[in-house]
Formats: C-alpha cells, sequence, structure tokens
C-alpha cells in the first residue's frame, strides 16, 4: 500500500504555459521534500501538455487535463479530488514559493494540531515589486480571525499564501457561487473549525497583471460588492451554509450592516445616474433590496452626507 505524502501541492492552471516552468521549479527547488506535485489543467489551448510533459519523469508529478472547462472553482476542486496529503497547498499557475515555504508550514501545523489554515506576508512581483504584510503574527484564534477579516478584508490572501489539513474539507469544497472571494469564503469555513497562524515571513510571491487588474476591477465592481455582503450574510446564516459557529455575535451583524451600507452607497446611489441604461435596473434592484432587507437606507445616506462634507472642507482649504 501506497504511503500518502504529508502535502498535496495543487497547481490549477489555465493557458498560462508560459509562467509554469517557473511555477513548476519553485516547488522542485522545496527545501521539503514529502509532497506530491499535482497539476490540473482547466482545457487549456496553449503549450500546457508539452511544458508539464518536461517533468512528468519525476514521480511526485501527477498531470490531470479536464475534457471541458469547469470554471475557476471547479477546476480548485478537482484538484482536491486528486489530493492524497495531510495538509493541502494551492499554488495558482502564474505564481511562485519561497525554497523554504513548505518546510516552515509544515512544520506549524505539525506542532499546533488545532491550526486549520496558516498563510505569511507576500511579495507581488511581475509588473509591479512590494511586501504585502499581514497585521498578524503567530497564533489566532479562528472565530477572532473569522470576524476580523469578515469586518476588515481578506488579509488572509490568495491560495498561493494559504495552506489548510485535508480533513477539514468536512466544511466543504470551494463554492461555485462566488466569482471574485472563491477562497475567502472557503477561509471563512475553514477558521470554524480551527485556528490561524500567520508565518511572519515573504514566503510566497503573487505575480501581479496590471491590465488584467484594472478590466476585471472595472468589469467586477458590483460583484465584488454584492459578494462582500453575502459572505457576511452566510455567516449570519450560519446552519444554512455549513459555517459553525454563534451566527448571533454583534459584530456578525456588524458586518452585514456594513457590507449592506457599502452595497448602498457604491452599487445604488452611485448607479443612479445611470438608470436610464437597462443594463443598469438589476444593480440597482439588487442593491434597494439589500438596503431594505438590512434597513441601512438612514446609515448611508449619514455616510454620504459624511464624504461630501469631507471633499468640501478640503475645496475650502485648498
Amino acid at each position: 500500500m501506497a504511503i500518502s505524502p504529508k502535502v498535496s501541492v495543487l497547481i490549477p492552471t489555465y493557458n498560462y504555459a508560459h509562467f509554469l516552468d517557473e511555477t513548476i521549479q519553485s516547488v522542485l527547488n522545496q527545501t521539503f521534500a514529502d509532497y506530491e506535485l499535482i497539476i490540473v489543467d482547466n482545457n487549456s489551448t496553449d503549450k500546457t501538455d508539452d511544458v508539464v510533459g518536461k517533468y512528468l519523469s519525476d514521480p511526485r508529478i501527477s498531470y490531470h487535463k479536464n475534457q471541458t472547462n469547469l470554471g475557476l472553482a471547479g477546476n480548485w476542486n478537482k484538484c482536491l479530488e486528486y489530493a492524497g496529503g495531510e495538509y493541502i497547498k494551492f499554488l495558482c499557475a502564474d505564481d511562485k514559493f519561497h525554497p523554504e515555504l513548505l518546510e516552515k508550514f509544515v512544520s506549524v501545523m505539525d506542532s499546533h494540531p488545532g491550526v486549520s489554515l496558516i498563510t505569511c506576508d507576500k511579495e507581488v512581483f511581475h509588473a509591479k515589486s512590494f511586501v504585502t504584510k499581514v497585521q498578524f503574527r503567530h497564533m489566532l484564534e479562528g472565530k477572532s480571525a473569522l470576524l476580523n477579516t469578515l469586518n476588515d478584508h481578506c488579509w488572509i490572501g490568495e491560495p498561493s499564501s494559504v495552506m489548510f489539513r485535508r480533513k477539514n474539507l468536512s466544511v466543504g469544497k470551494f463554492t461555485t457561487e462566488y466569482i471574485m472571494h472563491i477562497d475567502w469564503e472557503m477561509w471563512l469555513r475553514m477558521l470554524t473549525v480551527g485556528d490561524c497562524y500567520v508565518v511572519p515571513e515573504t514566503l510566497s510571491y503573487i505575480r501581479y497583471h496590471p491590465e488584467q487588474h484594472a478590466r476585471k476591477m472595472k468589469k467586477m465592481k458590483y460583484v465584488i460588492c454584492f459578494e462582500e455582503y453575502n459572505l457576511a450574510k452566510d455567516v449570519q446564516l450560519a446552519q444554512k451554509f455549513q459555517y459553525q459557529i454563534d451566527s448571533n455575535d454583534q459584530r456578525i451583524r456588524n458586518a452585514v450592516k456594513k457590507r449592506a451600507t457599502f452595497c448602498v452607497r457604491h452599487a445604488m446611489f452611485k448607479i443612479i445616474p445611470q438608470l436610464y441604461r437597462k443594463e443598469s435596473w438589476p444593480v440597482f434592484k439588487k442593491a434597494f433590496t439589500i438596503g431594505y432587507r438590512e434597513g441601512v437606507f438612514g446609515a448611508a445616506v449619514m455616510e454620504l452626507f459624511k464624504g461630501f462634507r469631507i471633499n468640501a472642507a478640503r475645496l475650502v482649504s485648498r
């Protein structure tokens, strides 16, 4: 009977053949060797087969190609189906690991059985270069981490920065109901069954594509707004969405109100001048429904006027 590796490194890819060599090499250069590397291609049309084929003589590496494109979450979940390791470590096909990432992450997981997921500082590279440090260090109780990120932003980071325990997939796989915050939603569920640990070192490298980022933000600005509200609302509706947490916590209610107010300000008020365009109506209606359901119209108006006063004061002071 084959012995399962300690870590399953999973590379989901789609038309990223031009980055894959660098990404795969960052795994092969690890100081920790007890891993399997599973590459799952989401029906690419580029030279991915040729690039990966060079590495298949290594028994730790396996390659799978989907017959149809499963979408982002679908391909991530397909990766999980092939994984046999105790710990799961995703690596996006254009990102890289620091050579000691696996060694340091595994050491934490082995030493702290109550930790559900690990993250670290990251370096953004390619078109821009800067380091993003996580605001917390070392151990953070799971519920505290969940409530903090829910009321703030996804400081936990991208899949390339996060490791989690395969056994904790009892909370479910990646949801296909989200577009932009697929990973964040999963991290929230993971934090209901264990703690978070932040390794205070830059161990992941995230490739930045400025044009792609700009297009995505322009196209998805309302999607992001609504998904952030849905994240908070899903936690509030804990039992329905597999969140093992007390949904009556005031901080969860505050997060729902905060995200709902943001939706009203940025997806209702700002779209009013565009309502002559029929495609704007669904966005307005959705934001209005959220605002009405959560009773935040007054708070949204107050925030709007506060913004006007601040801008007016700046103009006067010039």
